[in-house]
């Protein structure tokens, strides 16, 4: 079905996605306006943990900010966080994805319904993988530098274009 897949083209090799209308079809029809309307254009992913997450969205390699400009998507929980799936991050409240999104590159049990609040709501799977895995998977092996935690990629890998299919 036309429209239904896009590709995000980096230096490393393309990463084609399936949006998973059926189980969040909110999170499926936000990420369709922010591709087309050119957001992801120039933007990084900038998070890389072996085995866990290539984690990009709303920001170039300077650390500049992009707003959506649309109003957040509701919370949709309904399938796993397995290895391929793309999920949007999010704040511990459970509405706040707001076009930060990541690759699940293993299985995250952790990140599925756990409880009835906060993280433990789950997180929304709203795509996955199709092609291109392992350009993720090579991204996660550059380097990186802790940050709060989080493992930051030291050179941000950029997502020179992102488009529907």
């Amino acid at each position: 079905m036309s429209g239904t897949t896009f590709v995000i083209s980096t230096n490393l090799g393309d990463i084609q996605v399936r949006l998973r209308e059926d189980a969040a079809p909110n999170h499926a029809a936000y990420m369709r306006k922010l591709i087309q309307g050119g957001k992801y254009d120039g933007a990084v992913f900038y998070r890389a943990e072996k085995g866990f997450v290539l984690q990009g969205g709303l920001q170039d390699a300077s650390g500049t900010k992009r707003a959506a400009g649309l109003p957040n998507p509701p919370l949709e929980f309904k399938l796993p966080n397995k290895r391929g799936t793309v999920t949007m991050a999010r704040w511990e409240d459970p509405n706040s994805g707001a076009g930060e999104f990541f690759i699940n590159l293993g299985d995250s049990p952790h990140l599925d319904r756990t409880s009835d609040s906060g993280w433990g709501l789950g997180f929304t799977v709203f795509g996955e993988v199709i092609s291109g895995l392992e350009v993720a998977d090579k991204a996660s092996l550059l380097p990186t530098v802790e940050r709060g935690g989080l493992k930051m990629l030291t050179q941000p890998v950029v997502m020179s274009k992102v488009a529907m299919q």
